[in-house]
């Protein structure tokens, strides 16, 4: 049986193997990077975070006390900023991938080691968060400082997160982080995935699985399903830094080159997805959310084929 610091090394491997894929439009990537955020920080990311999910892990096995992940959303935000001296690399993906470790510590517990029982189990993480999981999520977004969160925010009867008083207004009005992932679900992709127990990332595992068994090459697996996702979503980064039809019109831009992608042979497909990689940076926006949820598709991958096959990957198949 795996041990749990070799989950959380694949779970934590997302977040490298997310940010690799080459080229991928608008985002950085092993060859592109955006002002501030360098491809190198997302590799330190993927090492610092290993020992915050392997804590998941642990945690799901023995129980929790007053904070379900919150603290390990804030621990891998803040320990990876400041030993790469970089900006935000990993808000949205903590966001998702933090409790996706606790999930397979309950199925540990229930010794019940599969991947349908690690998805299960990601409503019932979700639904344990305490207010002290906001006070630490909180946390995360403060120290992340995301372009896209503003002060003038409508946030109805929720906290505000820049708010000085957040921490005790947040226990005063007892607004678990279940609570507030629901309210920003309404308009945030990345929310809305982890409370409604990761539908996307279910789908899109199926997707990157076809993929990579047709053609055996892993990078272009994931940027095919980068491009799939982006092809059907609306990313809330582009939303709301540039509006909503920015981003319809990059949706439309991927649906365009989809199914060319998927049908080239491997000596065309460079240049196409090089194409649409150049029309989504002439727009000059950045589809963070759908590589979220891109790398926890991936965290889905290694952890499904860890418990079937004994390794993350297989990269000579």
């Amino acid at each position: 049986m795996p041990e749990t610091v070799e989950y959380a090394e694949a779970l934590s491997l997302a977040f490298a193997l997310e940010a690799s894929g080459y080229p991928k439009p608008g985002n950085v990537d092993r060859l592109h990077d955006l002002p501030g955020l360098t491809y190198e920080a997302f590799i330190v990311t993927s090492i610092v975070a290993t020992k915050y999910l392997e804590k998941g892990v642990r945690r799901g096995i023995k129980g929790w006390g007053d904070v379900v992940f919150g603290d390990l959303v804030y621990g891998i935000v803040s320990d990876s900023m400041r030993k790469s001296g970089s900006s935000n690399t990993c808000l949205g993906s903590s966001l998702l991938i933090a409790p996706l470790s606790v999930a397979v510590g309950l199925c540990l517990r229930k010794e019940e080691e599969n991947l349908n029982c690690f998805i299960r189990m990601i409503r019932e993480v979700v639904s344990a968060t305490t207010v002290e999981d906001s006070v630490e999520f909180y946390r995360a977004v403060r120290e992340a400082k995301p372009s896209y969160i503003k002060p003038t925010d409508e946030t109805g009867d929720f906290v505000n997160v820049w708010d000085y008083d957040y921490k005790k207004r947040l226990r005063l009005k007892k607004q678990r982080l279940k609570d507030v992932l629901e309210f920003s679900g309404s308009h945030d992709i990345v929310s809305h995935e982890l409370v409604n127990g990761l539908p996307r990332s279910v789908n899109e595992l199926r997707f990157l699985t076809e993929r990579f068994n047709a053609h055996k090459n892993w990078n272009r697996a994931v940027v095919e399903t980068f491009v799939h996702l982006l092809s059907r979503e609306h990313d809330t980064v582009i939303v709301r830094e540039h509006g909503f039809e920015a981003a319809s019109r990059v949706r439309d831009l991927a649906s365009r080159y989809i199914i060319k992608l998927l049908v080239a042979p491997q000596t065309e497909w460079l240049s196409l997805i090089t194409s649409l990689d150049a029309e989504v940076r002439r727009m000059r926006v950045n589809p963070a959310s759908i590589a979220d949820i891109v790398a926890s598709t991936i965290a889905l991958y290694a952890i499904d084929s860890l418990t079937r096959n004994g390794y993350y990957l297989n990269l000579n198949p």
